[in-house]
């Protein structure tokens, strides 16, 4: 079995956690794992890593590699996407990817940022939906619910095959309450959990029946698609693929495939679940206190219930808060009440029409040699902090706006200014001038932690002029 992992989610509901450049699958929302790492952890005891697929926006690419090193994910079977174009853009394209070396394998798919706390049974149904799989059939995993949850799609299960599994009647959009509660006292609906085990040659050939426009178009895709050069070689799409996946319809394979098809199954999972969607969920998915709150970080409370409260770095003290949403983050402030946690989204969709940064970005962006935090911003001078991994170089560059001072806080710095090369050690510096090509590399063990001045007329990522750089960027 091959597993495919959907990561290419915004996250919108998540904000101000969560932003475009550093989405909720990338995040440790539920523990000290980032969700797509409990995703790959979790598949690891029936699908080997060798096994695993990744599909995600190209500008998660490297993040994303990162993130996965540490489980022997090879970054060869990371594909990319260049816009988001929804679930069978993604799942068709990987699908033709796959079929390349093994069109009969049977196709696991995973959505990236779900929760899955009982995973014994989860692996069990797995293997059970393999044999289904084996049978072209298209399975999809139905969530037994425990509430009548408004939140998600609904499967209404048909006639029975065997003695626990079903053909699919229908799929249903999100209910409102009373028609909820309705499906939850009958008994044969399900949670629509976007799980779904399949043969890659019976999924591509249901795709070729009800999305034909897209099928003809995989095949370009394909072979438009090469490893980048560098540290990291994911797949990603040439100009002309990428023209193409522009090109895509916007449709899940929920609409486009899975309810036209008279091939799918539906194996009901009575295992706990949460797709994570709002911030709400986190009620159902983390440790409560006595009067119900979730808090986390810096947080002083007192009298407040039913409420979550988180806070980064400097203190946040709540008092008297009842069902209210407060997430505190270096750059932005969210309240809201929490039966708006659904139109969190419109909060994002006006920040991004007023062209706000930060929708996308936040005052820490991470690299794929480490990160910087923005520590102060003027018109003239900008400073930052930077650090760089052990072992990682930032790209041999240069800026036509600005100068540089950088201050060693910790670490030692390997420095590159036009040919000459010097080590600064704690508490040395050096200038670079504006137009000078420089690097800055830590070739030790211990992370390298120096502080950034910039003066200039342009202070922005824009100002930078790559020469060489490991993680293939400067193509």
């Amino acid at each position: 079995m091959h597993a495919v992992i959907i990561a290419g989610g915004s996250g919108s509901r998540f904000w101000p956690k969560s932003r475009e450049n550093l989405p909720k699958q990338l995040l440790s929302i539920v523990g000290q794992k980032t969700m797509i790492q409990n995703t790959v952890g979790r598949i690891t005891p029936v699908i080997p890593v060798e096994n695993m697929w990744v599909i995600t926006n190209e500008q998660h690419a490297f993040e994303t590699c990162y993130q996965l090193k540490d489980f022997g994910f090879s970054p060869s079977q990371l594909l990319t996407e260049p816009v988001a174009r929804n679930t069978s853009a993604a799942i068709g394209y990987s699908a033709k990817i796959l079929s390349q070396s093994n069109p009969d394998a049977i196709m696991a798919i995973f959505p990236a940022d779900h929760v899955i706390n009982t995973t014994e049974p989860f692996l069990k149904l797995l293997k059970q939906a393999e044999t289904i799989a084996n049978e072209n059939h298209l399975v999809t995993l139905g969530i037994k619910p425990t509430s009548p949850e408004t939140g998600y799609g609904y499967i209404k299960q048909g006639k029975i095959i065997k003695e626990n599994y079903f053909k699919v009647d229908r799929f249903i959009e999100k209910p409102d309450k009373l028609t909820a509660e309705k499906y939850l006292k009958e008994g044969r609906y399900y949670w629509n959990s976007g799980i779904f085990v399949w043969k890659v040659s019976a999924l591509l050939n249901e795709i070729s029946l009800y999305l034909p426009k897209l099928h003809e178009q995989l095949e370009e895709l394909a072979f438009n698609t090469a490893p980048i050069k560098g540290k990291y070689p994911y797949q990603t799409l040439s100009a002309s693929g990428k023209k193409v996946f522009h090109s895509l319809e916007s449709i899940s394979i929920d609409h486009g495939v899975m309810e036209k098809s008279n091939k799918v199954i539906v194996l009901p999972a009575d295992i706990e679940w949460n797709d994570v969607g709002t911030w709400t969920s986190l009620a159902a998915i983390s440790k409560n206190d006595s009067h119900r709150n979730v808090i986390s970080g810096n947080v002083v409370s007192i009298d407040n219930s039913d409420s979550i409260i988180q806070a980064d770095n400097r203190l946040v003290a709540a008092l008297g808060l009842k069902n209210i949403i407060l997430i505190d983050t270096p750059d932005a402030l969210l309240v809201c009440a929490k039966e708006r946690a659904q139109d969190i989204k419109k909060v994002v969709e006006k920040i991004k029409s007023d062209k706000r940064p930060e929708v996308s970005t936040t005052i820490s962006e991470t690299r794929p040699w480490g990160s910087y935090t923005v520590l102060q911003k003027e018109t003239n001078y900008l400073v930052k902090r930077i650090e760089v991994l052990p072992g990682e170089s930032l790209s041999l560059q240069s800026h036509d706006h600005r100068s540089e001072h950088w201050t060693v806080v910790s670490g030692v710095a390997q420095v590159q200014i036009g040919e000459t090369s010097q080590t600064l050690n704690a508490n040395q510096f050096v200038e670079i001038p504006k137009g000078a090509k420089h690097r800055l590399a830590n070739m030790n063990e211990t992370p390298l932690i120096i502080i950034e001045v910039q003066l200039g007329d342009k202070l922005d990522e824009d100002d930078i002029t790559r020469y060489e750089d490991k993680y293939g960027r400067d193509e």
